[in-house]
């Protein structure tokens, strides 16, 4: 009795590994996680993007304004904290436009480079963010990692460099987009 359990267990990790666990990534997993990231961005979801990060997320980021740059690195609890509070700094920034406040988000993918054991790709490209038109705009160079997680394709690891610009006279300082 007991060596048939074991069989019926090893059958399950097996079948468990090739099904999820061992799963090799390929482009168009890799383009689909870009899909769902952006459908989540619209969505204004940051818990459907914070989805999309593994729990072994670091990110390093050189953000630029108005000529002053500085550099940060962030977990995943980091990175889905800062999401949560760039939506809701959105939210109270449309209020104050007396409205909802407009955002366009655009992805250009370079390249996907995927790795020799099809475990992981590299990906890299842009992603612009224009908010209320012509207001704001965080234009953002990225190398990223994606790696297959439980049958999902997760953020593992990124590299960003963003500029932002503010444009237009809008009667609205920078710091008026973070209060």
């Amino acid at each position: 009795m007991l060596k048939k359990v074991a069989i019926v267990v090893a059958v399950i990790g097996v079948g468990w590994y090739s099904q999820v666990g061992g799963r090799q990534i390929n482009e168009s997993q890799v383009r689909d996680y870009y899909r769902q990231e952006s459908h989540a961005f619209y969505s204004r979801d940051p818990e459907a993007i914070c989805k999309l990060i593994s729990s072994k997320y670091v990110g390093t980021e050189r953000m630029t304004v108005m000529g002053v740059s500085q550099q940060s690195t962030a977990n995943r609890e980091q990175t889905c904290q800062s999401q949560r509070s760039a939506f809701e700094s959105f939210e109270k920034v449309g209020d104050k436009m007396g409205g909802m406040l407009t955002i366009e988000y655009v992805q250009q993918i370079d390249s996907i480079e995927i790795a020799p054991n099809r475990k992981s790709a590299r990906v890299t490209g842009t992603k612009t963010l224009k908010m209320g038109g012509a207001i704001m705009e965080f234009s953002t160079r990225f190398t990223e990692d994606i790696e297959r997680e439980w049958g999902q394709a997760k953020l593992v690891r990124s590299d960003t460099s963003t500029r932002v610009f503010m444009m237009g006279d809008s009667g609205m300082k920078q710091s008026d987009f973070f209060k």
